[in-house]
Parts: structure tokens; sequence; C-alpha cells
């Protein structure tokens, strides 16, 4: 998990913990104030939240002293159960991707089902999912196919006191589409700048030459794709070794330019018009089975 992530499950564990109170009722534990207050305390990096331990953490929720004008010694009231939860997660202890029995799922919270859920899986998780949410959408995506935990628990929240599905939603004002079970975004990856419908690696690298693209400004890689269009750039894995000699090179759009005159024009041409080399391929899974195939090959414009 990023250290985004971290704060993020924290958060929803307390937003689980607050749809069960209700605001404004004791026990409720304000996630506004929260977070600043674990930062404050030093939860800036991984290795700190992984210090914290729930004691730490229960500083930064209220102490509750309830029925003290119907007890002679009052009753103090603390979240523990909480701040241990919490603490499991920074710590790296939830241990989501080990495979859950039918069984196990049914007895899951709705947090924990959430914070399991394998999009591309279908498995006790996804099941019990899609039987309390009616089928109905909920889930939300922070990038890629990152499961946004916080929203996601939120919106199953909803679904599962009898609301529809929303379609969409703003997160942090930005506009989210929102998925049913076993629906998965498209998987956008770059697309390698000099070799049509092939997709680089997540780490940028070719597997043509073996190296990365990463790093690299997309512009450059757009002029590239142009001089491969004009024909002022012929691919082979000699002069694909050159060209990633160029671009790693101080100054490599300026050398491009004079090098690919003619790509260079049409980039100014097509950069007005809105029309430069998107680089972006869909990369499809094979739901059935990829084994003898070519994994490059599922690469889509």
């Amino acid at each position: 998990m990023s250290i985004q992530e971290m704060y993020n499950a924290a958060l929803a564990v307390i937003n689980e913990h607050n749809s069960v109170i209700g605001q404004g009722n004791p026990g409720y534990l304000d996630p506004d104030k929260f977070l600043p207050c674990v930062k404050a305390a030093g939860g800036t990096t991984l290795d700190r939240l992984k210090n914290l331990s729930y004691e730490d953490i229960l500083v930064c929720m209220p102490i509750l002293d309830l029925y003290a004008d119907q007890w002679s010694d009052g009753v103090i009231v603390k979240p523990i159960a909480i701040a241990k939860d919490i603490a499991k997660i920074f710590r790296g202890k939830e241990d989501t991707n080990r495979p859950v029995s039918a069984k196990k799922a049914d007895k899951m919270t709705l947090l924990e089902l959430v914070q399991s859920y394998d999009p591309e899986e279908d498995n006790a998780v996804s099941k019990r999912l899609k039987e309390i949410s009616r089928n109905e959408p909920f889930i939300v995506f922070t990038s890629g196919r990152i499961v946004d935990i916080d929203t996601t628990l939120k919106l199953l929240q909803e679904v599962k006191q009898g609301y529809e599905g929303r379609h969409n939603t703003d997160v942090n004002g930005e506009p989210k589409e929102v998925y049913r079970v076993g629906d998965i975004p498209d998987n956008f990856v770059d697309e390698n700048p000099l070799y049509r419908n092939r997709p680089l690696r997540p780490d940028g690298t070719c597997d043509q030459t073996g190296r990365s693209w990463n790093g690299v400004d997309m512009k450059v890689r757009q002029l590239i794709r142009l001089a491969i269009e004009t024909n002022e750039l012929v691919v082979s894995i000699e002069k694909a070794h050159d060209v990633l000699d160029l671009v790693m090179s101080d100054s490599p759009w300026n050398k491009l330019v004079s090098r690919y005159r003619k790509a260079a024009v049409d980039f100014k041409r097509f950069e007005g018009m809105g029309k430069l080399p998107m680089l972006k391929l869909v990369l499809k899974k094979d739901k059935g089975g990829s084994e003898g195939k070519n994994p490059f090959q599922q690469g889509k414009r």
C-alpha cells in the first residue's frame, strides 16, 4: 500500500464505524480531525505509520464519559477496537491477498470485503459483494484498477440500505464512474513509440529491446512516432537501440528535430489541431486463458 492508501483505509474504518453510530451521537469519530492528528503525531511516512501503536492512535480519538450523571463513578469509553483495526492496517497486517473461503466471506464486515476485493477475480468475496449490493453499481477506482476503498465503502453502505446504485459520483471534486462487481475500467497502458500496437511494460520497458522508456518526455515519444509515419525512420532492432541512445542523451528534442524535419513540421501542425498520437493502448485481459499466446497481442488502440 502507498501512504495515501493507508490513510484511505484508516478513514474507511472510521466511516464504517460512524455509519452505525450516527453523527452527533456518543462514539462518533470526526474523520476530518483524525487524519491531521495522525500526521501531527509523526505518521507521515510508511515506516512511521508502522511504528504507531494502537495506544498512539487512541490519542487521536475522543474519550467519552458516558452516563456520568447516572453512574456514581461514570463510564469511560475508549474506541480501542477501532484503534487496533487501524494499527493493523498501518502495520500491513490486513493480509487481503490470502484466498477467502465462502464461509469466511459471509462473516466479513463490509470494510473487509471491500479491502479484499480484486476486480479481476471471481471468488467468494466478489460473490458476497454482488449479493449484498443486489448487483447495483458501487465500486469506484482511484486510478487504473486500484479500488477507492473509502468511496466504495460509502456507496456499498448506500445500496445495502436499499438505495439504487449510482452511475457516477464526485471524489474530491472529480467525477468518477461507478462500477458493478466484475466490471473493470479499461486498462490504459503506454504504447511503444517505435513499435505500433505494442504496449510498454509498467516500468516502461520495451519488449523488443529490453530497454526502458521511463522518464522520456511524451512529446519526444510522439515525434518519434511521427518520424515513423513520415518514413523518415525505418525501424530495425539496431535502429531502435540508436534511437533509445539518442533520447537518453542531453537535449534529445533538438537532436530529433534536426534529424526528422518532416516529422517536426507535422508535429507542429498536429499539435495545433489536437491530433498528436496518443500513444495509449487498452490492454485486454484474456479470460479464456493465455497459454501459448503472446500477451502483447492484446494491445488495442
